[in-house]
């Protein structure tokens, strides 16, 4: 059901001028990226069946690999340019499991003028895409030979002026103009010397227009080739490399293990403490730093040197979050469990704070010129002087991602970082005509998410972990004492059950769509869309409506709820645009919602527990909740338990005295109360892990299931809940996690 390219095509109040390649709503244009504009174009000359999204994915990017997760934010960019009709039904429908289809009746009509001789379409990136113009051209067959008119090949200088940046498309287009004036200047200018000055002239003046093009847009490195480096699947942290070995922690071991950078098998390196976890390699390849992890993160951490040849160890500190080797390897930089930058000598001496982060701080990294200390906090990247001064955000108001960490120098003064799952490389020295852009690159794409980068001593290669997420959801059999697969086993995670026990909600894992489904999983209903990513899900007592945790586009996590149904689109309930929202837990009336006010975890971070009235949209503070989080509002509604932000201890709130008790102290994570209100479930994450629950009225606790050996995945590492027979859910890892070589060519 192709249609001609000179048709107007009308559905719903909107026109589609497909020669102009526009999009208009009752007269006034829709500003719309030329790739949603090719989706949409697609889906109207295929709708008379459901386009599946591989054919798709072939379609709008041939011989690339895309991940599918961009095909979706392409199909919400489309609803959002569709949603203005007033039928109530989507355009473009969702056929769980196949793909999507246009859903609108057409009326067609031939475009008034199609006998243009070069229709030039303009199509205007927005802000949810990329910033830049880019101009089609479609040469139509014309009654006369203008090409003897023409200095230029048809269209020439209209790409030219296309691929300008803004600042410089004024002069581009003055260039322009002189073309289509020197026809006339032919006729008017005679002697052939003139106009060869003229010529001339014109010819500066385009030098230097390309020359603004490559100051603007230079060269800049990309990703060549990728060599898979081990191939045993497993959940690796890379810690550093000599140049000829990778050192790296295995997390299902709680060892750390050594391969070489060529691949082949992988041994393991017997180190004398508990929990090690594979740091920062000395330039000159000699010595390891190793933070032990046995007490849990925070406090209970310890720092140590461990010479790779002859195996001694040497204790540096304690409370110790991250740590780096000066360029010299003299020195070494470290935070603090509390958030504190300090300086030490390579044996343990003179150690002195630098700096106070504030944060929790991970992946600190020392440049290679000795003068900047970087790391990431809160999801962010932070730099401050080596001397203490100058501490703030590297990328204050970066917009192409919600996080950023694991950042590392190359030898050469380059920053590789990783943003939303993808490793980004800035130049730190960008200026006129000198090949070093002034904002970070995207060197990976696709669905791979990657970990950890570190350079090779010679800067050619990335040496990083690649991640293929994929979950089993399993749940927990008491007769066989084995997680058996649920819900056929689909890749889910955050599941939540309807009051009535007849209805399932779940964000599928890694696409991140909330679903509400029958209990089996039949009749599935998609409930949010890309870029909306929901955690946390909590079902209404009412069954009406579906609480979760999103991160807004600046970073911050806030409260929605969806109307069960699917009959509308997700909304904010809280009052505070600024306040950070996390971890919704429902009142048994479903009046009010218990929340905290920080998603991070660790010694320095800050959380109170405040509870929203829904009616009123006023927010209360729970009294002494500071150093609180992820609260549960107990069935019987008298209280709510909370763990702390160093995952070392539950506690419980009477709402009736306004007291908090402890009620446990040690290791402890996703807390759910059993639906008779008497246990709390709960996660051993370190040593000995396993799924517990501890009796509310008394303390007492009792192991429900080993996970020792286990491999488990979910947005937050792990994930465990309820079913409504309480029998504990999880997400077993079935997806791979290798260390690749990734080399650098500069294009």
């Amino acid at each position: 059901m192709l249609l001609e390219i000179n048709h107007l095509i009308r559905f719903e109040n909107y026109v589609i001028d497909r020669p102009a390649w526009t999009l208009q709503w009752r007269g006034e244009p829709i500003a719309l990226n030329r790739k949603s504009f090719d989706l949409l174009l697609y889906l109207i000359d295929h709708r008379d069946r459901v386009a599946s999204k591989d054919e798709l994915l072939q379609s709008l990017w041939p011989d690339q690999f895309v991940e599918e997760s961009n095909l979706a934010q392409h199909v919400f960019l489309l609803r959002k340019a569709l949603s203005r009709h007033d039928s109530g039904r989507k355009i473009i429908e969702t056929i769980p499991g196949r793909g999507y289809r246009f859903t609108a009746a057409l009326e067609i009509e031939r475009h008034p003028d199609p006998q243009e001789q070069v229709q030039q379409q303009i199509v205007f990136n927005t802000s949810e895409s990329i910033t830049q113009i880019t101009m089609e051209e479609e040469e139509i067959e014309t009654d006369g030979d203008v090409s003897a008119d023409l200095p230029l090949p048809a269209g020439a200088t209209s790409r030219a002026i296309a691929m300008l940046p803004s600042s410089l498309t004024s002069s581009a287009a003055t260039v322009a103009g002189w073309f289509g004036w020197q026809r006339s200047l032919d006729r008017t200018v005679g002697p052939p010397a003139t106009r060869w000055l003229l010529w001339a002239a014109a010819g500066v003046v385009l030098l230097a227009v390309y020359l603004a093009i490559r100051s603007k847009h230079p060269a800049h490195l990309h990703i060549s080739t990728y060599t898979q480096i081990t191939d045993d699947g497993r959940t690796k942290s890379i810690g550093g490399t000599d140049g000829s070995r990778i050192y790296f922690t295995q997390l299902e071991t709680s060892g750390i293990e050594e391969v070489s950078v060529a691949g082949g098998a992988e041994a393991p390196i017997h180190v004398a403490i508990e929990e090690p976890w594979s740091g920062d390699v000395s330039p000159d390849g000699s010595t390891l730093l190793i933070i032990s992890q046995a007490g849990g993160q925070g406090p209970a951490s310890s720092l140590w040197s461990f010479r790779l040849v002859g195996g001694s160890l040497h204790r540096l500190g304690s409370a110790v979050s991250s740590a780096a080797w000066s360029p010299d390897g003299e020195k070494i930089v470290y935070a603090s469990a509390s958030g504190d930058i300090s300086v030490m000598r390579r044996d343990g001496s003179e150690a002195h704070r630098i700096a106070s982060s504030g944060g929790y701080v991970r992946s600190i990294a020392w440049s290679p010129n000795g003068d900047t200390i970087r790391f990431s906090k809160d999801g962010l990247l932070w730099e401050v002087s080596a001397d203490g001064a100058n501490l703030r955000q590297l990328l204050p108001g970066w917009s192409k991602s919600s996080t950023q960490w694991s950042g590392k120098w190359t030898p050469d003064g380059r920053f590789v970082f990783v943003a939303d799952g993808q490793i980004w490389l800035l130049e730190d020295q960008p200026g006129f005509g000198s090949n070093r852009p002034s904002s970070p690159v995207q060197l990976t794409f696709g669905p791979t998410v990657w970990d950890r980068p570190i350079s090779s001593p010679d800067g050619k290669k990335i040496f990083a972990s690649g991640l293929t997420k994929r979950g089993e959801l399993v749940r927990f059999d008491i007769k066989s004492s084995q997680f058996k697969p649920f819900l056929s086993g689909i890749s889910a995670e955050f599941v939540s059950f309807s009051s009535d026990g007849k209805s399932v909600a779940y964000v599928s894992y890694p696409a991140g769509i909330l679903w509400r489904a029958n209990l089996d999983g039949s009749n599935p209903i998609q409930l949010t869309e890309p870029p909306v990513y929901p955690k946390s899900v909590r079902w209404s007592p009412d069954g009406s409506q579906i609480a979760f945790v999103n991160r807004t586009a600046d970073g911050v996590d806030v409260i929605f709820v969806v109307p069960s149904d699917g009959s509308g689109k997700p909304q904010r309930i809280s009052p505070d645009d600024r306040q950070a929202e996390t971890d919704p837990s429902w009142s048994p009336d479903g009046r009010r919602i218990v929340f905290s006010t920080s998603p991070n975890v660790g010694a320095s971070a800050k959380s109170d527990l405040r509870i929203l009235d829904i009616a009123s949209h006023t927010a209360a503070i729970i009294p002494a909740s500071d150093g609180l989080l992820v609260p549960h509002w107990s069935p019987d509604g008298r209280s709510i338990a909370a763990m702390t932000l160093d995952t070392m201890s539950m506690k419980l709130f009477n709402l009736s005295s306004g007291k908090w008790t402890t009620l446990y102290t040690g290791a402890v994570a996703f807390p759910e109360w059993s639906h008779d209100g008497r246990w709390i479930y709960y996660v051993r994450w370190t040593t000995d892990p396993a799924v517990l629950r501890i009796r509310a009225e008394d303390g007492k606790q009792e192991s429900v299931a080993d996970l020792k050996g286990a491999r488990y995945t979910g947005t937050y590492t792990l994930w465990m809940g309820l079913d409504p027979a309480d029998a504990p859910m999880l997400l077993r890892d079935e997806g791979t996690d290798d260390i690749y070589a990734l080399t650098l060519e500069r294009k």
